[in-house]
């Protein structure tokens, strides 16, 4: 069964997730491709693709399978010690910011919940990256800000390896849907679609 996955990190999700399939459903083969432009998963024989409810076309069967995505900044407090605090979002600017390198080419604007509006602050910084995993352990050695998902680096705030600022303005995405093109699909699908659904 090949999924496209949209983002590296969604493929930790699918993998507790459907874990116990090794054992339960040991013929069922997955293949996850993360790729964070819009595919059109028909066309590139994918069985199944992953999105936020908001990126998913119309005419596609949607099921929800996450809660949503609440974004945080965060650094080391060594980082912060060297080079202070921003005392505002638009301070970020200001900040060696960890970017994220879109498919499409295009650096990921960060998004924050501001008086009402949403606020847009392009990460300024030496380091541009394409996967959440390498983006993480480069806020922990101290290379600088980073914009990721709470519940990616849940532990490392809880250890106090890292220290989050802006929670106040912290901006959620929606949650991630599986969708495929139509009802009629096979057992394997069936199975997986039960054990994601939220």
């Amino acid at each position: 069964m090949r999924i496209n996955c949209g983002l590296q990190v969604i493929e930790t999700l699918l993998l507790s997730k459907l874990a116990h399939f090794k054992d339960k459903y040991p013929d069922i083969q997955f293949e996850f491709i993360s790729d964070n432009r819009f595919v059109d998963i028909v066309a590139k024989g994918f069985d199944a693709g992953i999105r936020f409810g908001s990126d998913v076309a119309e005419d596609m069967v949607a099921v929800c399978i996450s809660q949503p995505m609440k974004m945080a900044v965060v650094a080391t407090a060594d980082y912060f010690q060297k080079k202070g605090f921003p005392s505002t979002i638009q301070e970020l600017t200001q900040h060696q910011c960890i970017g994220y390198r879109l498919s499409n080419g295009h650096l990921f604007q960060w998004e924050f919940e501001y008086s009402g509006q949403i606020v847009k602050i392009p990460p300024q910084g030496q380091w541009i990256l394409n996967d959440d995993y390498p983006t993480l352990v480069a806020a922990k050695m101290g290379l600088g800000i980073a914009y990721l998902p709470e519940e990616l680096i849940a532990k490392e705030l809880a250890n106090g390896q890292l220290i989050r600022i802006f929670n106040e303005y912290s901006y959620t995405f929606p949650p991630l849907y599986l969708y495929y093109p139509h009802r009629n699909i096979s057992s394997a699908l069936r199975v997986v679609v039960n054990t994601l659904r939220v």
